[in-house]
């Protein structure tokens, strides 16, 4: 990735972390695969601003450190920070300070419909698998593939 592609990235993360912050509610298209099955490359979470005693375990919260988004499940709070980790990740994110909290998401919109991002049974399910595999990670990024292209 080229500086001035990189530069476009920062400015684009530091917008999404300014709207939360000041509108309290921002939407964000996602491009990663640490939550796969439950957030999917191209979905867009709605996310809401809130204080860290208003999030409940197993929520998604949309998190910024060092210039970078983290949008992973809620699994711990050790005062006023917590702790994250990625459905399909097998390990926590170091925890994030109350500062560093932009929101939870309230909802996925996921080819017009939207989702609910509470976890389901058959999510802890293929997390497990995943975490276990970024084989089967890749296989499941191109069943998807297949069958929206066809």
């Amino acid at each position: 990735m080229d500086a001035q592609t990189d530069l476009g990235n920062v400015t684009k993360r530091n917008l999404v972390v300014d709207v939360a912050r000041t509108f309290g509610q921002v939407r964000l298209r996602v491009t990663g695969t640490s939550m796969l099955p439950s957030v999917w490359p191209g979905d867009i979470l709605i996310i809401n601003r809130c204080r860290v005693a208003e999030l409940g375990l197993g929520e998604i919260v949309l998190c910024y450190r060092n210039e970078e988004l983290v949008a992973h499940r809620l699994t711990g709070k050790l005062g006023n920070r917590i702790v994250t980790r990625g459905d399909s990740l097998d390990y926590y994110d170091r925890p994030f300070e109350e500062n560093e909290i932009l929101g939870r998401v309230l909802s996925i919109l996921r080819n017009g419909r939207y989702v609910d991002p509470a976890p389901r049974w058959w999510n802890h399910m293929g997390s497990w698998i995943l975490r276990r595999s970024p084989l089967s990670v890749r296989m499941l990024l191109g069943l998807r593939r297949r069958l929206w292209a066809g």
